[in-house]
């Protein structure tokens, strides 16, 4: 009688916790590079604002099935690249917030180029 009495709280409490973490949001990060980013043709180029580029990163994620809680950048002189290559680093990092299920999806879609530019 003790043993069932104390095994459905302890079934009820591992359920809920399994399911909390699904909900959960994580932050992934990217390096802008002058012209190999995953959403460049979502872009609006008459729209070279900071939020402009964020919306077209957004609409990209949307595009693809991700939804974005929120996206952010800041920048991070260590990580500038002094080239004019579209590979080379900018210097800005792209910081998006999404619910953690979509986490491998969003790290797919940066394997898709040829340098090798991931999400991190």
């Amino acid at each position: 009688m003790k043993i069932s009495k104390l095994f459905i709280p302890l079934i009820s409490i591992t359920f809920l916790i399994s399911s909390c973490n699904k909900n959960e949001a994580v932050t992934l990060r990217w390096d802008q590079t002058g012209c190999s980013n995953p959403w460049d043709e979502h872009i609006n180029l008459d729209t070279f604002t900071i939020e402009g580029y964020h919306q077209g990163i957004y609409e990209y994620l949307t595009h693809e099935g991700i939804t974005a809680n929120y996206i952010s950048s800041k920048f991070d002189s260590s990580k500038v690249e002094l080239c004019f290559a579209c590979h080379c680093k900018t210097g800005d990092i792209i910081e998006i917030n999404i619910p953690k299920k979509n986490k491998r999806k969003l790290e797919r879609l940066g394997c898709n180029n040829q340098f090798g530019l991931t999400f991190y």
